[in-house]
């Protein structure tokens, strides 16, 4: 624990260093009518999508389950579409209204975050915002991004998984492991990064390890988007979530 305690803080300053250096691009101004009063960029959202997630925020993807949130989320988010808002949101949104939510979707032509962060204020919600330029934004920045186990066996029967790699202990990976991952442990991550991952950068990673909420795969995955990896993955609910598909 100590060893990921550390990790994490490390990767922490790593996260707060990817966004300077990369032009804020322009919003378009005046804002559409439909647009939510309240936008953050790039900069606000990054200290928020984090695992496991904090405790003063919570960060919400609106787009659909299985077509959007499946194939690629921010690490930390939950998913409540926005067209199922009224069924979810009491099960979902937090019970302090004071709470800060962030909001987003597909980028600036997507109204779903909006539409929910105005049903949110409906709901006495008094802290929301709207990351407007959403996924994409945060995807071509080079972070990491989740996928839940259910897609990434579709990925692996197309042939479009890439690399899996395991970051557990020896002991976990040879008892079991997903198939054709490769095993690099996370604390021997600087030491070994260079004989396992491909030379090739573009290639797909996807990482797991044995934590429900992932953080450990997270905080490996932000490692390898550090060494220039463009298209870093990590399994949503770790490889528990892959064992479950079984079930």
């Amino acid at each position: 624990m100590r060893f990921l305690n550390t990790l994490l803080g490390a990767l922490a300053c790593i996260a707060s260093q990817l966004a300077p250096g990369q032009a804020l691009a322009q919003l378009p101004d005046p804002p559409p009518e439909h647009w939510y009063g309240k936008i953050v960029r790039y900069d606000f959202i990054a200290p928020y999508a984090v695992v496991p997630p904090r405790h003063d925020g919570i960060l919400i993807d609106t787009r659909d389950t299985a077509r959007r949130y499946d194939v690629g989320h921010i690490p930390g988010a939950i998913n409540l579409p926005a067209k199922q808002f009224d069924a979810l949101a009491p099960r979902l949104l937090p019970a302090d209204k004071h709470t800060l939510i962030l909001f987003y979707c597909d980028g600036i032509e997507c109204k779903l975050s909006h539409m929910a962060a105005d049903d949110a204020e409906d709901l006495g919600y008094t802290n929301i915002r709207v990351y407007a330029e959403g996924f994409p934004d945060w995807f071509k920045r080079g972070n990491p991004y989740a996928i839940s186990a259910g897609h990434l066996r579709t990925l692996i029967e197309t042939g479009e998984a890439g690399m899996l790699i395991d970051v557990r202990d020896s002991g976990a990976y040879q008892r079991h492991h997903l198939p054709n991952a490769r095993h690099l442990p996370a604390e021997y991550f600087a030491q070994q990064a260079a004989g396992v991952l491909p030379g090739d950068k573009g290639t797909p990673l996807v990482f797991y390890c044995d934590h429900a909420d992932a953080r450990l795969s997270y905080a490996v995955a932000r490692q390898a988007t550090a060494l220039g990896y463009r298209q870093v993955m990590l399994i949503e609910g770790g490889y528990p979530a892959w064992e479950n598909l079984a079930r």
